[in-house]
């Protein structure tokens, strides 16, 4: 059973994108510095584009591989959080990156605008322990 088909109850699928080829997954193997997720890798494996209704009003959205390269090209991401990866946005000017912060590795948000890990916000160890246990979705 896939990551999204145990997606946790309190988020909502309401748009995607077809899922990722062989060739967009090799081409952000090869422009990130770090390891990319599993759990990532899977999800864009069934569909890109992903955009989550929270409860409570707040979406976000996992990327696309190349929707991935071309927002931290855009924004500079490695420039200002080396050793991290941009894989999304909560739709309100914010970036979900894999990154290590002051809680250790994992999926942290932070605003486009400062780009700073001293500044990032803590969401979760991952981004399965988000979609599946709804852990940080307060943070979203």
């Amino acid at each position: 059973m896939s990551i999204l088909d145990r997606i946790n109850p309190c988020f909502r699928i309401d748009a995607n994108e077809p899922a990722a080829n062989e060739n967009e997954l090799q081409m952000l193997k090869r422009f990130s510095a770090i390891d990319i997720p599993a759990d990532y890798l899977s999800v864009v494996g069934e569909m890109t584009e992903v955009e989550i209704f929270v409860d409570g009003g707040n979406y976000f959205r996992i990327w696309s591989p190349s929707g991935c390269i071309e927002m931290n090209e855009e924004y500079m991401v490695q420039d200002y959080i080396p050793n991290s990866l941009a894989i999304g946005d909560d739709e309100g000017g914010s970036a979900l990156i894999i990154m290590t912060g002051n809680k250790g590795y994992g999926l942290y948000k932070v605003g486009f605008g400062d780009l700073d890990v001293d500044d990032a916000e803590y969401i979760s160890a991952s981004l399965s322990e988000l979609l599946i246990d709804g852990f940080g979705a307060q943070v979203i």
